[in-house]
């Protein structure tokens, strides 16, 4: 009876043993999933501007050469198109302008020269109140306020359109894949989760 015992005693242990061991690969396993395929350290530097709208500018430093992949403010997500603010918070639309709401998005510029951006509303370019700007090759940020029609046109004259891959959904202001870059954001001065995903990891900004 004690050497049954001492077998049953040992038996159990060992089942234990392999229970715990089929938690911990189940739990490793799922945050395997969970995690990026490498881990990047993110610094940020915000400055809340005046105005109306409110600006947040986010200058994003990493500490490889990174790509963004969306950006999400609160429920909202770049990757179901292009971003919005108003009255309600953050939504995304299929278009670049939108009466009663602040959109922002980025053009593509593969060459300097002149961007252009007309609208019947409010129009910055790269943090600039202005319809036009000479800028260098990159990605720039276009933001339109309370406008019902909307055009952006490239140095060289071609209009974008959206969707296209002159138009990218993640607002941002600079080289991509790249250590740094800016990024505008409007903001009703409330609390909001926005969160820059890329390739390598996510910087939670506010």
């Amino acid at each position: 009876m004690r050497s049954s015992r001492a077998v049953s005693g040992f038996v159990a242990t060992l089942i234990l043993v392999a229970i715990s061991l089929s938690l911990s690969y189940v739990v490793y396993e799922g945050v395997s999933r969970l995690a990026p395929p490498r881990t990047e350290v993110f610094t940020n530097q915000v400055l809340t501007l005046g105005g109306s709208p409110e600006f947040l500018e986010v200058e994003v430093n990493a500490s490889v050469s990174s790509t963004p992949q969306a950006l999400l403010a609160d429920d909202a997500s770049s990757q179901a198109g292009v971003l919005y603010l108003n009255d309600a918070g953050y939504g995304s639309t299929p278009r670049l302008c939108l009466p009663d709401a602040t959109t922002f998005f980025s053009v593509y510029a593969s060459a300097p020269g002149l961007l252009q951006a007309t609208a019947n509303g409010g129009v910055w370019i790269d943090g600039h109140l202005t319809g036009s700007l000479s800028v260098g090759p990159g990605w720039h940020e276009v933001i339109f306020s309370d406008a019902s029609s909307c055009q952006v046109t490239r140095p060289g004259g071609s209009t974008v359109a959206f969707p296209g891959s002159d138009v990218s959904t993640i607002p941002l202001i600079g080289p991509v894949p790249s250590e740094g870059f800016r990024t505008l954001i409007p903001t009703d001065g409330l609390g909001h989760s926005l969160v820059l995903v890329f390739d390598g990891g996510y910087d939670r900004i506010a």
